[in-house]
């Protein structure tokens, strides 16, 4: 899936929040695994993002190189990740709440694909943005 919100938590434990509506078609996956993974887009690769944003079920694996994780820990071992992300972190879940519509996941970071790129897509006032430097 593609999600809107993924914040740091803490970096003692290293730690990220994801929120995800109850009646996304990847929530009852994501919900029963115990582990997710956050991969993030760079700018170029807006088509994935769009593609992402729409699929469903096993058509959101149709578009890109997926991977799955081989971890020694039975949560993370077989993750999906996607080889283009520019970054990819792996977590295993810490922490659930439910909230309105959503449901609150916080993560302990057990793993890091580094990144490729320093250009993340971003999603912002419904539209597809890439981050520019600011000069000081």
């Amino acid at each position: 899936m593609l999600a809107t919100a993924v914040c740091s938590v803490s970096m003692e434990p290293p730690s990220l929040l994801i929120c995800v509506n109850r009646n996304a078609s990847a929530y009852m996956a994501l919900s029963g695994r115990g582990a997710f993974s956050v991969g993030i887009l760079a700018a170029e690769d807006i088509h994935l993002g769009k593609h992402l944003g729409s699929a469903k079920g096993d058509e959101r694996f149709s578009i890109g190189t997926w991977r799955t994780l081989a971890d020694h820990s039975e949560t993370l071992d077989g993750l999906p990740w996607l080889n283009e992300a520019q970054a990819t972190v792996f977590c295993s879940t810490d922490l659930v709440s439910d909230y309105g519509s959503h449901t609150i996941f916080i993560g302990r970071v057990e793993g890091v694909v580094p990144a490729l790129a320093s250009n993340p897509l971003v999603y912002c006032d419904g539209q597809y943005r890439s981050l520019t430097g600011i000069s000081a």
